[in-house]
């Protein structure tokens, strides 16, 4: 990877809001599930094992981003849901499953687009917020 590529991708986690870094670590897994089943169907198990280790890393990601104590029953279950996923990738690797990994993509696929509306109903309420403000207060907003 070139030293610029690499510094795009940097500055672009960087100045990532919340919203859009939670998306990003879901397209990394989905991501590196599909290659881990392009590299199953290769039979390099090698490479197959390493692709699941990146999403596995992506879930940690994600389950160290959740605040247990703000997100209540949310979290909770997402935090069951990634654990759960990556029993699944285990599962993947111990049984060179394609079916496996096809069930993460497609569940963390549906799970992206959910976190997608979510984002954008707050941005939504923060800016319908931020519209009601008496424009003095806007200006020290802006």
């Amino acid at each position: 990877m070139s030293y610029a590529h690499q510094s795009y991708k940097t500055a672009n986690i960087t100045t990532a809001d919340r919203g859009k870094l939670v998306i990003m670590i879901y397209d990394h897994c989905i991501k590196w599930t599909k290659k881990a089943e392009e590299e199953l169907t290769t039979a390099n198990l090698e490479k197959m094992v390493r692709a699941v280790q990146r999403v596995q890393n992506g879930l940690t990601e994600l389950m160290c981003a959740l605040d247990m104590d703000r997100g209540g029953d949310i979290a909770k279950n997402l935090f069951r849901l990634y654990e759960f996923y990556s029993r699944h990738l285990t599962q993947a690797i111990k049984d060179r499953s394609s079916q496996c990994l096809r069930e993460v993509s497609a569940m963390m696929s549906m799970l992206r687009e959910a976190w997608l509306v979510a984002i954008e109903n707050v941005r939504r309420e923060d800016h319908g917020a931020l519209s009601n403000r008496p424009s003095a207060q806007l200006s020290l907003v802006s």
